[in-house]
């Protein structure tokens, strides 16, 4: 049976997105979605080769403006490899844009918010939601910490952009206030078909089992976006955004000059941020996007997502694992993930260096009106009765004691490669498949 699924004029697939209904798809639905993924794909080509024709002509002095600058500022960020400076602050180097993006849920959530956000309960307090918020930032800062270690990440940081350490502790199971998406429907697909396995840091398919369990666990689910709607490099999105927090709500009113925005603080929130390329090399193989919803509504109730259901079946299941290489292609091997015990125990550490909570007060958008001073913060942590014991801060670095064979052969799978070279071979490597 053909699908029915046609992106309209706004790239939405279905009217009245603010009705904010369920949408029940079929096979055939998931089978036009991969073929507009194609079409994602070929489109993103297309406005990359406008951009480097433009360029030739610029240098030729043969450049006949055609179109609006501010469109083609926008094909600009839309390609792979242009460095983009974002509002909080740091630079990314892009990978191309594709007009959709996408979340993969594996069952019925009811509430898709991040993970921190689940972590602070109703009964906290304020004072003890943001300790619970500075703990977090303090594990994502010592796993920066760790991966220090490996060359390949001071070496970006010195040679070619900024560490998004917010994106890359989301991606590496660390609570935060961002919520992962995807412009590859592809990787939305795997994370909606396939069961996360925790002990292994790896995907398997569903089994009949799994599909069972109960009436939430029957269906996978998509939410879909327009990237004009919330992406930031694309028209829309920013508009909304600097509407909100640089005009706050009168486009009459002008922005505070040098105002410093936060990722996770709020001042982000609503916004489809492009994680880009990064040392480590999950983010870019799942073409990654956070969406930064610390003070934002469930994605359930956020009409900018379409809400796609599918049913399950152990077969769809096995064929887009397969596709996607046993998720090979959204979760690589890579040396990172010989550190994952160092990793873990990151996750549950209680004791931290007196650096990482200076980065923290600095970096992060502690509320002032809590904590006025890092003199205040420290003195509120120590002995601090966390999930996993009392907090101690120390003035000594943390030292993770990395065995020199080890270190060397995590290092193996960076060192002597051409990093640009990898950026390309990422974006080349979309193998496209049907189920």
């Amino acid at each position: 049976m053909a699908s029915n699924l046609i992106y309209d004029e706004s790239n939405w697939l279905f009217p009245d997105p603010q009705k904010n209904q369920i949408h029940d798809i079929t096979v055939d639905d998931i089978n036009q979605l991969l073929s507009y993924a194609d079409q994602d794909e070929a489109w993103s080509e297309a406005v990359k080769s406008e951009v480097v024709e433009r360029d030739k002509a610029l240098r030729s002095g043969t450049y006949t403006k055609k179109t609006d600058w501010l469109i083609e500022e926008f094909q600009i960020t839309q390609v792979s490899g242009t460095v983009i400076h974002m509002p909080y602050g740091l630079r990314i180097i892009t990978f191309p844009s594709k007009r959709q993006l996408f979340r993969g849920e594996v069952q019925n959530f009811h509430r898709s918010v991040p993970s921190l956000n689940r972590f602070l309960k109703d009964g906290m307090d304020e004072r003890e939601k943001e300790l619970n918020r500075v703990i977090a930032h303090l594990h994502k800062w010592q796993f920066g910490n760790l991966l220090w270690n490996i060359n390949v990440v001071p070496y970006w940081e010195a040679k070619l952009s900024d560490i998004n350490l917010d994106a890359l502790a989301q991606h590496y199971g660390f609570p935060t206030h961002l919520l992962d998406l995807t412009n590859d429907f592809r990787a939305a697909l795997f994370f909606a078909t396939c069961k996360f396995v925790p002990e292994t840091d790896s995907f398997r398919p569903l089994t009949q089992a799994d599909i069972d369990i109960s009436e939430d666990t029957k269906y996978g689910y998509i939410f879909h976006a327009p990237d004009w709607i919330i992406d930031y490099m694309n028209g829309g999105g920013f508009m909304n955004w600097s509407f909100e927090h640089l005009h706050n709500g009168n486009e009459n009113e002008w922005p505070e000059p040098n105002k410093r925005f936060y990722l996770q603080s709020g001042d982000m929130d609503g916004v489809a941020l492009q994680i880009g390329y990064q040392p480590l090399q999950r983010c870019a193989h799942q073409s990654g996007y956070i969406y930064p919803m610390r003070n934002d509504q469930p994605l359930q109730n956020n009409w900018h997502f379409e809400k796609l259901r599918f049913k399950h079946s152990v077969g769809l299941s096995q064929q887009v694992y397969d596709m996607m290489d046993g998720g090979k292609k959204v979760f690589p091997n890579e040396g990172v993930t010989e550190l994952r015990d160092y990793i873990e125990d990151i996750k549950h550490s209680t004791s931290f260096a007196m650096d990482e909570l200076q980065a923290v007060f600095n970096c992060d958008g502690i509320d002032r009106s809590i904590f006025p001073t890092i003199d205040d913060l420290k003195k509120a942590l120590d002995g601090y009765a966390a999930l996993d014991g009392a907090i101690t801060i120390q003035d000594e670095p943390i030292k993770h004691d990395i065995p020199k064979d080890l270190l060397d052969h995590v290092n193996s799978h960076y060192d002597g490669k051409d990093l640009m070279a990898a950026m390309n071979q990422q974006s080349e490597d979309r193998n496209i498949g049907r189920v």
